[in-house]
């Protein structure tokens, strides 16, 4: 029978932001998709007892949360350093929000090309 379970499935992407870097991302299961949705929105709901025109709503979207989390828990090798030659730790979001904007860009594209994000503005890095 078919397996549909999570098996560890990786891919390998070479950075052209980067000369010889290179990032291992893992595919996420579907309830670590799910875990990223609704991570991507938090929404807050109010209706006032005046009536039901006295409703209010918010969506805050989540995106620095979310990419904090995908370099966490999805990237599972690199070759990637600091100034001082010291390997990039992407479970520290310091390290993460140290990364020039176009690597933090393409690395955020390829793992939403790898996990099938790209239908999803919610999901989607920036």
């Amino acid at each position: 029978m078919p397996v549909a379970v999570f098996v560890n499935n990786t891919e390998r992407f070479d950075l052209q932001t980067v000369k010889d870097g290179y990032v291992v991302i893992r595919r996420m299961t579907y309830g670590e998709s799910l875990k990223r949705q609704s991570m991507a929105q938090k929404i807050y709901m109010e209706q006032a007892t005046g009536g039901a025109r006295d409703v209010r709503g918010e969506v805050d979207i989540q995106t620095e949360r979310v990419a904090l989390w995908e370099f966490a828990n999805l990237i599972v090798e690199h070759n990637l350093t600091d100034e001082g030659d010291r390997q990039l730790n992407f479970r520290n979001p310091a390290d993460v929000m140290r990364l020039d904007g176009p690597v933090g860009t393409e690395i955020g594209q390829y793992i939403d090309e790898f996990n099938g994000a790209s239908e999803s503005d919610e999901v989607k890095n920036s």
